[in-house]
This record gives C-alpha cells, structure tokens and sequence, in this order.
C-alpha cells in the first residue's frame, strides 16, 4: 500500500475539494492512501487587506507550494483561478478533474432581492466589480474576502444587498438549497476568472510515476478550457488587480472564449466571445482583440 500526502489550505472548501480529489485517485487506484496536510496560507490569514496589496493572485498557493518543492508532500490542490499564470521551476500541473460550474452567483440577503433594486453589493474582485458596475451602473460596492460562510455573515452583518461568489463553491459546500434569493451570472454578462470551477492538482516535475497516477483523474475537456484560459493570463502577466476574464465553453460546434479585459479599475472594460474549433487559437484571437 503506497501512502502519499496531499497538500492543501485549511479552510472548509479547500478540504472539500481535496476529499473530491482523493476520491476520484482512489477509485482510479484502490492501492493507494492519501493522508491530508492542512498548510495555512498569507491569504487566508489576512483577510482584511486586499489580495493586490499582500501579494496578488498567488497569496492562496505559495506556501503550498514551497511545502511542495521542499519534499513535505507528495502533491497539492489548489483551485485553479488562484494560481498564477507561470508555475514555480520544477512544479507542474499535474491533473485538472471534471470542471464544476464555472459561473459566478450573486447572493441577495432578502428573498425578493435582485441586482435592479439593490444598492450595496460586497466584492473584492476587481473582475466582478467592473462587470456588474457596467451593467448596473447604479450599484456601490464594498470589499469583502474571507470563506463562504464569513462572506454571507458579513453581508448580513453590513447590511448589503447581496454578495458575490463562485458557483462551484456554492455548489461543493451545499450552500444554494440554504439561500433566500441568488443569480447566476452567465458570461455574457460577467465573465467567470480564468480556471473558475476548475481543481488544479500539482505536483513536483521530476515524480515522473505519481504524474502518471494523477493524470488518470484528468477530464481532457477540462484540461483544453484550463490551458486556453491560461494561456490567455499568461500573454497579459495576469494578477488580481487586473481586471480581466476567460472562460472556453466547449459546444457542439466546437469551442466558445468568452473574455473580458478592462487597463485597470478605473477604465471601461470590453468583451468578445468568439466561436471556433481550437480554444488555444481563440485565447490568441482574444487577447489580439483586446490589447
């Protein structure tokens, strides 16, 4: 019996997702045993600055990581909208299970409530804010970080209208049978973080025979959507404190890239969607459009 150790942030999702994961190895390889190691991390423990102003997208996985390449676990899991564009040299992405929904969901404190007659709206993602301010220039927003069940107190404890949250995490947690009012938002009007829904699983480049275990619990369909999403980030150098979107839909016809991009907080952002059969053209496509 082969035992590996799986790295992960200690809040209640990212335990959830990491059970998803182990899961999904075990029944792949009924041989194994994953034990969990619960890693704090700087975005987790500072929860009232904004993620620009301690370090930007990569504040969730750091710490993983250097855990990671130190030899203290075996592998990580991470959500992939938290990770940078470029990986630290001799780590790799290993595995990208089946996407959940990759939406992003308004939630409203009250059961009639929606986006035409609210007024305060907490976020701390620039994407969310930009979008939603340009469809419903009437809203204010306030910042508002922390785990899924700190997000909803603080909404009610604030009095705001609403909140926004990802729709996987609504989903994993079981939250939505819980909720008095919500909107899911489609892309066409807000356009999801890049890898939103999506389960990254890392591990170190040089553990060639643990890479071909967790390859088996890869969705190709998936792994297409994250790499041209990336790939996407990646031309921009991407951070939190850009205001930007990508999310490949796969369609019957082939491939749909939504994106949305706007120079910073203060701009006015522009969208494309563009139909087309291979999703790493589209991401060049788009990111020529935009920039």
């Amino acid at each position: 019996m082969k035992t590996f150790r799986v790295g992960t942030r200690t809040s209640p999702l990212a335990m959830k997702q990491t059970q998803i994961v182990i899961d999904a190895l075990t029944q792949q390889d009924p041989d194994i045993t994953i034990e969990i190691v619960g890693i704090s991390t700087k975005g987790d423990r500072m929860q009232n600055a904004s993620l620009a102003a301690i370090g930007g997208k990569g504040v969730f996985v750091k710490e993983v990581e250097n855990q990671l390449l130190q030899g203290m676990i075996d592998f990580a899991v991470h959500s992939l909208k938290d990770m940078p564009a470029n990986l630290p040299e001799g780590l790799i992405l290993a595995a990208t299970p089946p996407r959940a929904n990759p939406y992003d969901c308004v939630i409203f404190q009250e059961a009639n409530g929606t986006l035409a007659t609210s007024q305060v709206i907490g976020t701390s993602s620039v994407r969310r804010e930009k979008q939603l301010a340009e469809a419903y220039p009437h809203l204010n927003f306030v910042p508002i970080r922390g785990k899924i069940e700190t997000r909803i107190q603080k909404m009610h404890d604030q009095q705001m209208s609403g909140t926004v949250l990802a729709c996987a995490g609504l989903e994993r947690m079981a939250y939505f049978d819980q909720l008095p009012a919500y909107k899911i938002l489609q892309p066409a009007e807000c356009v999801p973080a890049v890898g939103q829904g999506i389960l990254a699983v890392e591990c170190r480049q040089a553990d060639t025979e643990l890479i071909q275990r967790l390859a088996r619990i890869t969705d190709p369909t998936t792994a297409q959507a994250a790499e041209a999403e990336r790939r996407f980030l990646r031309q921009l150098n991407g951070n939190c404190d850009i205001p930007l979107g990508a999310f490949a839909q796969p369609r019957k016809e082939g491939w749909a890239f939504f994106a949305y991009l706007a120079a910073d907080r203060t701009s006015k952002g522009e969208s494309v969607c563009l139909i087309g059969k291979d999703p790493q053209a589209l991401a060049d496509q788009a990111y020529h459009i935009l920039c």
